[in-house]
C-alpha cells in the first residue's frame, strides 16, 4: 500500500516514520507545489493544521486519483466540510480522531510525546471501494493502536468534547495537560466545557462514547497529563491556534441547535484576546 501524508508536522512526521517500517511513504510538506510525489498513492492522511485543510487538499486536485480516500486527522468536527470544498462532495473520506501525541523541541527534532489510540471509520454516506481493513492492520503493524469503528462520528465528536476542554485552558495556563484534572479551578472549567459540547452533540443526533463528558475530559487530560497540548504548542510558538475549529465549532453549532454554550464562547474570546497580545 502506497500511503501519502499531506502535512509534516509533529503529527505527520510521526505517522510518517512509523509507517515508513511497514510500507512505502511520500509525503508532501506546504513548499511541495505541486505534491507530485502523491500521484500513485493509495490513500492520503491529511496532517495539516484545521485553517490549512482545505488549501493543503486543493493543492491534490489533478494529482490525487479520484478514487483515492482522504484519512482526516484534524481536530474538530467539519473534515468532511473541508474535503467537500477542496476535493468535492464525491471524494471518500476516513475520518481519523487519534490520541497520538507528538511536539517539536527546542530544536526542531519532532518527537512521540505520547502514545493514543487511533480510531478509523468511513464517513457518513461517503464510503469508497478502499480496504478500510488492511489500513488499520498496517497502522498497528506500524504500532498504532488502532481499530476501526462505525458509525466514526460519535468518536469524531468524543475527542472535540476533550480537545474543547482540555486545549484552552493549558494554552491559556501555559501548563501541560495534567493541569487540568489536578487545578480545582482548572478542573471545575474543564467538566463545564466539556458538558455544553456533548450537550451540543446530542442535540445534533450522536450517541457519545461515555455516560458523563467531564469525566471523559478529566480522565483524558489525567492519561496525557505530560503532554502539552497542541493549542499551548502553538501558543508558545506563536502561531496560530485551532480556537475555532474547537471551541468555535462548539459555539456555532451550539447557536444553531439552541443550546447554551457560555464557557465555550468565554474560551474563544479569551484565547484569541491572547493571541493577539
Amino acid at each position: 500500500m502506497r500511503i501519502g501524508i499531506v502535512g509534516m508536522g509533529a503529527l505527520g512526521t510521526v505517522f510518517a516514520e512509523a509507517l515508513r517500517g511497514v510500507s512505502e511513504v511520500r509525503t508532501a510538506r506546504r513548499e511541495d507545489a505541486p505534491p507530485l510525489a502523491l500521484a500513485d498513492v493509495d490513500v492520503v492522511f491529511s496532517a495539516v493544521k484545521t485553517y490549512d485543510a482545505v488549501s493543503a487538499l486543493q493543492a491534490l486536485r489533478g494529482i490525487v486519483r479520484a478514487d483515492v480516500p482522504i484519512v482526516a486527522l484534524q481536530n474538530g468536527v467539519e473534515q468532511v466540510a473541508h474535503v467537500n470544498a477542496a476535493l468535492g462532495s464525491s471524494r471518500a473520506v476516513i475520518l481519523a480522531p487519534t490520541t497520538e501525541g507528538a511536539a517539536r523541541d527546542a530544536s526542531g527534532t519532532i518527537l512521540r510525546t505520547g502514545r493514543g489510540t487511533t480510531i478509523l471509520g468511513w464517513a457518513a454516506q461517503r464510503l469508497g471501494p478502499f480496504d478500510l481493513a488492511a489500513l488499520v492492520e498496517l497502522l498497528r503493524r506500524a504500532g498504532f493502536d488502532a481499530r476501526e469503528a462505525s458509525p466514526i462520528e460519535p468518536h469524531v465528536w468524543a475527542k472535540l468534547v476533550a480537545n474543547a476542554a482540555i486545549n484552552p485552558i493549558t494554552a491559556l495556563a501555559r501548563q501541560p495537560n495534567g493541569y487540568v484534572a489536578e487545578n480545582p479551578a482548572a478542573r471545575a472549567l474543564a467538566v463545564a466545557l466539556a458538558r455544553e459540547a456533548a450537550a451540543v452533540a446530542v442535540a445534533e443526533g450522536f450517541a457519545l462514547p461515555f455516560d458523563d463528558a467531564g469525566e471523559h475530559a478529566l480522565g483524558v487530560a489525567r492519561e496525557s497529563a505530560a503532554n502539552r497540548s497542541s493549542m499551548l504548542q502553538d501558543v508558545e510558538r506563536g502561531r496560530p491556534t485551532e480556537i475555532d475549529a474547537l471551541n468555535g465549532a462548539v459555539v456555532r453549532r451550539g447557536r444553531a441547535r439552541g443550546v447554551a454554550t457560555p464557557e465555550n464562547l468565554r474560551m474563544v474570546d479569551e484565547v484569541r484576546r491572547l493571541v493577539k497580545a
